[in-house]
């Protein structure tokens, strides 16, 4: 540490005059022309979360039972089709049940200044890195499966199509040849069979036409052995039995390949992968990520400052404003597990902050409102509880989040001269937010960018405690050195009634130095 000259101790001791003597809490503000420098770590850690007030894994929305079209809306056309074939407006297609747990560890590093343009003026800045790793485990138990990938599919087929293609060929092939025989003369002396012959051939044809879609465009079809399979097989029996018994059209027994079981876990992460399928996702397991978070730029008003006397209380209040700039890096649409470096959208950031003081017992008072202004995001159009949407409803978006409103108390003991336990209580409410096209989007059919919002109303309660030092730089003999004040606080989110929230356990550790600039 370089030393002072004489004159340069002289204006430090006359700035450090500036900072309470007994500030226990980091102080807002910085004396006039002293340069302010701020390191600070913070790890955050989590593995459950709080849905509408109710505690569940972080990863709550991979696990379902059943896993369904409710969930996975890519099995959703298949389902449809599939009643129009049987008629049978409940059935449905599962793929059994999935099971899943999450770890999420976020770790920023900060690195900040702050400058005392005058005695009551101060701005600063923040530079966050930000490294996240996901850890997860995901499983499907397709025990109770009704649906499986189709034989026939290209993509996740395993080579069974050529009986699904030969009864296709085959239907055409019979429906042709009624419709040739109804253009001619061959019912003509049965009007009965004629009759039934031109209303086999109406049912037919739309028979055709959604059996065309569910067995040669499909990636998922109803299991052997399932009320599904049983009914798809009544109905290509139905009009079997009519085309062959009662029309005496031959040539028309071959029956469609179905799947026998439903997928494992790595076969439904190799479906969701694929670079030709329906979803085009990355693997499960997304790697580390380290990008620069939302850089903060602000300014800090310190509007009343009245030292405690003895036996009085002492008050410093503040207005800081802050500005959140579009820095950090969103989650990847293809990737399902990842998270953010931030919410890349501008923030505008305002807070009154009253410090307390009266003797060894202190307290700081926060009130804060957050305006998040739009930014736009491509995202896919599906809503919180679908995590795994096709990569078809992906869309330019505008978001345009909820505002903030927050209020914190941290009340202080001094066990020292400079040292002090420090204990806290924040909570927080979130407006929902509203999600529009840009201009020139074109509208993703079969849904719309107000799912995307659902659940973004959320509300929070976090406990803290930890220890707050502050040093003025005047030793016990006199001398003179550079002041500074730490922090060391632990976190933890305790509660929410509203909303997906991360139940976070924090770290936070922090060191500021000062010295005079001019």
């Amino acid at each position: 540490m370089p030393r002072f000259r004489p004159h340069g101790a002289l204006l430090l001791l006359a700035s450090i005059s500036a900072i309470p003597a007994a500030a226990q809490l980091a102080p807002i503000s910085v004396p006039k022309g002293l340069l302010r420098i701020e390191v600070s770590s913070r790890f955050d850690n989590w593995d459950r979360r709080y849905l509408n007030g109710v505690s569940q894994d972080a990863a709550g929305d991979f696990i379902r039972n059943p896993a369904d079209s409710r969930w996975l809306p890519t099995l959703g056309p298949a389902e449809a089709a599939l009643r129009r074939v049987t008629g049978v407006a409940g059935l449905s297609l599962s793929l059994g049940e999935t099971t899943s747990n999450m770890l999420v560890n976020v770790g920023t590093a900060g690195i900040g200044a702050a400058y005392g343009l005058s005695s009551r003026l101060t701005i600063f800045g923040m530079i966050p890195i930000v490294r996240i790793r996901v850890q997860n485990q995901f499983r499907l138990d397709s025990t109770n499966a009704t649906a499986g990938f189709n034989p026939a599919d290209p993509v996740v087929g395993n080579g069974g199509g050529g009986l699904t293609i030969l009864f296709l060929t085959q239907l055409e092939t019979a429906l042709g040849t009624l419709t040739t025989r109804l253009a001619g003369t061959f019912y003509d002396g049965n009007p009965t069979q004629k009759a039934l012959a031109q209303q086999t051939l109406i049912s037919g044809t739309a028979l055709r036409t959604d059996l065309q879609f569910l067995l040669g465009q499909s990636a998922f079809l109803p299991v052997s052995g399932s009320t599904g399979a049983g009914a798809l097989s009544s109905s290509i029996e139905a009009l079997r039995a009519k085309l062959t018994t009662d029309l005496n059209i031959s040539g028309f027994d071959a029956a469609p390949a179905l799947p026998t079981r439903g997928p494992g876990s790595a076969e439904f992460e190799g479906y969701v992968r694929h670079p030709d399928g329906s979803i085009q996702g990355r693997p499960f397991q997304p790697p580390v990520l380290q990008y620069v978070g939302d850089i903060e730029v602000g300014a800090a008003f310190t509007w009343l400052d009245r030292k405690a006397a003895p036996g009085h209380f002492g008050f410093r209040s503040a207005l800081v404003g802050t500005v959140r700039l579009r820095t950090g890096q969103l989650d990847r649409t293809d990737s399902f597990f990842d998270l953010p470096t931030g919410d890349r959208q501008p923030d505008v950031q305002a807070d009154l902050v009253t410090d307390i003081q009266r003797g060894r017992l202190g307290a700081r008072v926060t009130a804060r409102y957050v305006l998040q202004l739009a930014g736009r995001q491509q995202r896919r159009l599906s809503a919180p509880d679908q995590p795994i949407a096709p990569i078809g409803t992906l869309a330019a978006v505008t978001r345009n989040p909820g505002e903030i409103i927050e209020g914190a108390v941290e009340p202080y003991w001094r066990i020292g001269p400079t040292l002090a336990l420090v204990a806290g209580v924040r909570h927080w409410t979130k407006g929902a937010d509203v999600y529009s096209y840009v201009a020139n989007q074109t509208p993703i059919e079969g849904t719309s960018p107000a799912v995307l919002a659902e659940g973004s109303k959320e509300n929070g309660t976090v406990f803290s405690a930890g220890l707050s030092f502050f040093h003025s730089g005047v030793r016990r003999d006199g001398s003179t050195g550079r002041p500074m004040d730490a922090s060391l606080r632990f976190e933890m989110v305790t509660g929410s009634s509203l909303g997906r929230v991360a139940a976070k356990q924090s770290v936070t550790a922090m060191l500021r130095l000062y010295r005079k600039m001019f």
